[in-house]
């Protein structure tokens, strides 16, 4: 068995922690935008909040870009694998309160089990 020697030149656990911490931040930002989001659906929104949903979506783009760079560079070293890619995101319908889990979006349901 070979050893995992992916980490020797030095720079990849400094990339590595990098992405976490980017990830994590991109989490926080994306609470903190669906917070926004869930203000202004419900017609709590003040002109504040809309120009604050704004610079938010503007920084969690910013840092998706940075996050998918730094992924990309990680791929190319081959330090980081197919099994260590994130997961596949929530179900939008996940996000709203008193929306079952059990709901698929309608792309998801084959055809034998779709019911009217």
């Amino acid at each position: 068995m070979a050893a995992d020697t992916r980490w020797v030149d030095g720079s990849g656990p400094d990339e590595v922690r990098e992405l976490a911490s980017l990830e994590a931040q991109e989490a926080r930002i994306s609470a903190e935008r669906r917070r926004l989001h869930n203000q202004i659906d419900y017609g709590f929104a003040t002109e504040a909040t809309h120009a604050r949903e704004r610079e938010v979506s503007a920084e969690r783009r910013q840092l998706h870009q940075r996050i998918d760079s730094l992924r990309e560079s990680l791929r190319a070293q081959g330090l980081l694998t197919a099994d260590e890619e994130p997961t596949t995101p929530l179900s939008p319908l996940s996000q709203w309160p008193g929306v079952s889990g059990e709901l698929l979006p309608i792309d998801d349901v084959s055809g034998e089990d779709a019911e009217l």
